[in-house]
């Protein structure tokens, strides 16, 4: 007993460690079981986004490969079209963040649409891996893209 009374205050110190080194890893433990909640939700999302971009491909296929999209950007349809591609950015947006390794595919689904594609507006480089996969897509397909020539022309 004379030892557990001579060597107390250690002991209580001891125990105060192991109760604080504890509770440190009990939070770190909390903080990587919401960093992992949060991408799978991010993950989710950007599936989810993806499977509604496959949706909207079947059930508007002129828009997935259109025969001529510059006939589709220059008539009435030229609103649903410019959605559909959004879309499409919408989705490789959310997809690339998530699982960056998904850039051919976006490439391939963006091949479709060089005319619209090589003519939106440049957005600035916000360093975003879709602005990445679009400023690529434009130094590989732009130069090769003929412009679609205006109702004017």
């Amino acid at each position: 007993m004379r030892w557990l009374t001579r060597h107390a205050a250690a002991i209580n110190a001891a125990a105060a460690l192991v109760t604080a080194v504890t509770a440190l890893g009990a939070l770190l433990a909390v903080k990587v079981q919401l960093d992992e909640a949060d991408r799978l939700q991010r993950l989710q999302s950007a599936r989810d986004a993806y499977r509604a971009h496959l949706t909207l491909a079947i059930s508007s296929p002129e828009y997935a490969r259109p025969d001529d999209a510059c006939a589709l950007l220059s008539g009435p349809k030229a609103a649903a079209y410019e959605a559909f591609v959004d879309h499409l950015l919408y989705s490789a947006e959310q997809m690339l963040e998530s699982e960056p390794h998904w850039e051919a595919t976006f490439n391939g689904l963006l091949s479709e649409h060089p005319e619209l594609v090589c003519s939106m507006q440049e957005a600035g480089d916000d360093g975003s891996a879709m602005q990445q996969l679009i400023t690529r897509f434009r130094q590989s397909q732009c130069s090769a893209v003929v412009a679609c020539r205006s109702p004017v022309d």
